[in-house]
C-alpha cells in the first residue's frame, strides 16, 4: 500500500513538473519575461506552503512580481486518467499503421469505449489491427460530403460496442492523422460545471492569500479527458457565487492544458488579468511537442 501511494504521489509530481514547465514556456510568449520554478510544495519551504509552486523571474534584477501557483487535473469519470493512456498507447499504433496511407488534408479521431481497451493483449492487438483496416477502409471508400451527410462521424460494433470514427480538418502543429476522442459522460455540460467548480473552489482560497501578498496568481487546469478543451460555456458561469468578485480580481491567469500520460499537448489561456475568454483566441492557444 505504502509503495502504491508513493507511485501515486510521485505521477503526480510529475503531472504538475510538467504543467508548470509548460505554463513557463507561455508566459514567456504572453509576458516577455523568463520566469523559473524558484519554489516547490514538496519540497520543505515555506514559501509554498500553500500553493504548489512559486516563479521568479529568471533575471534577479527583473522587478516583475513572483508567481504563485495552482494545478490541478480535472477528469470525466472514475479512472479516467487509465482509461486515456490505455486508449492513447491503442491509437498511437494505428495512427503508425496509417501514416503515410490517409488523405492529407484530413484528420481522423476514434472514439474507443473503456470496456474494449482493458481487454487482454491479445484482444488489444485484434482491436488494433480491425480498427486500423477500418480506418483506412473508410478513408478509401467515403467522400467528405458523406462524412458531412453523418455530421462527419460514422460508427460501427466491434464485439457488441460502438465504435466511431471522426473525420475533420487536420491539426496542422501536431503530426498525427488519426487521433483519438474520448469517451463523454452522458450529461457533459453539467459533469464539466460540476468538476470545474470543485476545483475552482478549492484552489482559489489558497491563491487569494497569495495575492494578498502582491504574488501574480496562476490557476493550471490539466484536463485528461480531452473533454474540456473547448470551455463551452462562459468561464465566468463555472464560478462558484461567493468566488465571483474575488476571482476576478485576484486571479490573474486561468490555464487549461490538455494532457495525455503526463505531457502537455495543448495550453489555452481562459483568464489573462481582467479578460476572460468564452472563446479562446488564436494567440492563446499553444501546442507542445509530444
Amino acid at each position: 500500500m505504502g509503495k502504491k501511494s508513493a507511485n501515486h504521489r510521485e505521477d503526480r509530481e510529475e503531472n504538475e513538473e510538467n504543467a508548470c514547465k509548460a505554463f513557463l514556456v507561455i508566459l514567456k510568449k504572453i509576458k516577455g519575461v523568463e520566469y523559473i520554478i524558484k519554489c516547490r510544495h514538496y519540497k520543505l519551504n515555506s514559501e509554498t506552503k500553500n500553493v504548489d509552486f512559486i516563479l521568479a523571474p529568471k533575471d534577479e534584477d527583473c522587478q516583475s512580481p513572483r508567481i504563485a501557483v495552482e494545478h490541478t487535473i480535472i477528469d470525466a469519470h472514475e479512472n479516467q486518467i487509465r482509461y486515456i493512456h490505455q486508449l492513447y498507447d491503442i491509437v498511437t499504433e494505428i495512427d503508425r499503421r496509417c501514416q503515410e496511407k490517409l488523405p492529407t488534408d484530413h484528420y481522423f479521431a476514434l472514439t474507443i469505449p473503456p470496456s474494449l481497451v482493458r481487454g487482454t493483449q491479445e484482444e488489444i492487438n485484434r482491436l488494433i489491427g480491425e480498427m486500423s483496416d477500418w480506418v483506412l477502409n473508410i478513408a478509401k471508400t467515403s467522400t467528405i460530403s458523406q462524412f458531412d451527410q453523418f455530421r462527419k462521424c460514422v460508427s460501427r460494433l466491434y464485439n457488441e460496442h460502438e465504435v466511431s470514427l471522426t473525420c475533420g480538418n487536420p491539426f496542422s502543429k501536431l503530426n498525427i492523422k488519426v487521433g483519438m476522442m474520448p469517451t463523454i459522460p452522458k450529461e457533459p455540460k453539467k459533469e464539466r460545471q460540476d468538476r470545474f467548480r470543485r476545483a475552482i473552489e478549492e484552489k482559489l482560497p489558497k491563491l487569494i492569500k497569495y495575492k494578498e501578498k502582491e504574488y501574480i496568481t496562476a490557476l493550471l487546469l490539466e484536463d485528461v479527458s480531452f473533454s474540456y478543451s473547448n470551455p463551452g460555456d462562459n468561464l465566468k458561469d463555472l464560478i462558484p457565487n461567493q468566488y465571483h468578485s474575488e476571482f476576478q480580481l485576484k486571479i490573474d491567469y486561468v490555464v487549461i492544458f490538455v494532457s495525455t500520460k503526463k505531457k502537455m499537448i495543448v495550453g489555452q489561456v481562459w483568464k489573462e488579468k481582467d479578460k476572460l475568454y468564452s472563446t479562446i483566441p488564436e494567440d492563446r492557444r499553444f501546442f507542445f511537442n509530444q
